[in-house]
């Protein structure tokens, strides 16, 4: 597995927080999306195969994200969190439309390392006439928490998540992977359309993260209408970089992620808003951590 687990070259100078990574261990058993037929994934992945081969002074941390629906999981994640300061938050799982929803985030939010819940494709369900009023109650919850959700979505889940979000129009969220856009086809709409209308909600981000995957590769003429349409939406304030590694390793090594996102990277854009993006926006949103830092 050397060969796969390639970590940065050593002549990347700038640091990164990244946003977006899975750890698991597949004798835990929630995985269930996790079969032997793909060889690169059907493994375990723990910290030390990252953090035991990056370029420490690149990446200042991490934050990790459920890759199971399970609270279980979560607080495996969270176990790693707790012996590895460069984990610094969890982003876990909750079902949103559970009885136990207020409970259980109250315990978990006992834990200072809980730092968002990720909610997915399925409570987001298309063409949905009438929101669940346990879902709104539970986001509601969050809203005046403001407390970050993740939101793994694609442009099909868009409509839902913008009548959602009429309801918390103040909720601290950041899509996931874009939003899903149809990166092999190269159709624009109406994916395109829809993140406009998301974008005007003023806490909402969005993630460049699971990029080389859908690309096939390192291949940045693919993703460049997309990523200039969420530039020009979103802001260097409202991005933030992440990896989705290991799922990254079925295209590309880590450095090629992290080449691939600097390739992206709008011309235009000065160092201060490039280093926002590689690492202030995630620190400000997951950990309320301001730019005073380097």
């Amino acid at each position: 597995m050397t060969s796969i687990r390639q970590s940065f070259t050593r002549n990347v100078s700038h640091a990164y927080l990244d946003s977006h990574v899975h750890f698991w261990k597949l004798e835990r058993g929630d995985y269930h999306w996790l079969t032997p037929s793909n060889p690169v994934l059907y493994q375990n992945y723990v910290p030390s195969d990252l953090f035991g081969l990056e370029d420490a002074n690149a990446l200042r941390g991490i934050i990790a994200v459920q890759a199971a629906p399970t609270i279980a999981e979560t607080e495996y994640l969270l176990e790693l969190a707790g012996k590895n300061e460069r984990i610094l938050g969890v982003v876990g799982w909750l079902d949103p439309f559970a009885d136990s929803f207020a409970d259980e985030y109250s315990r978990l939010r006992n834990n200072p390392q809980f730092v968002g819940i990720r909610l997915d494709r399925s409570v987001f369900v298309p063409n949905t006439e009438q929101v669940s009023d346990r879902l709104l109650k539970h986001l509601r919850l969050l809203e005046e928490d403001a407390f970050p959700i993740d939101l793994l979505i694609g442009p099909e889940n868009m409509p839902t998540v913008i009548k959602c979000l009429k309801s918390v129009p103040n909720l601290k969220a950041v899509i996931n992977h874009l939003g899903g856009p149809p990166i092999r086809t190269g159709e624009i709409e109406p994916w395109s359309a829809y993140i406009g209308e998301l974008s005007a909600f003023p806490n909402l981000y969005c993630k460049w993260s699971g990029m080389i995957t859908p690309a096939g590769g390192m291949n940045p003429h693919l993703l460049a209408p997309y990523i200039r349409h969420t530039a020009e939406r979103f802001g260097p304030n409202r991005i933030m970089f992440g990896s989705d590694w290991p799922v990254a390793l079925m295209a590309g090594t880590y450095n090629d992620v992290v080449q691939l996102f600097e390739q992206l990277l709008p011309e235009e854009w000065n160092d201060m808003a490039r280093a926002s993006v590689r690492i202030h926006n995630a620190r400000a949103f997951y950990l309320r951590i301001g730019d005073s830092e380097a």
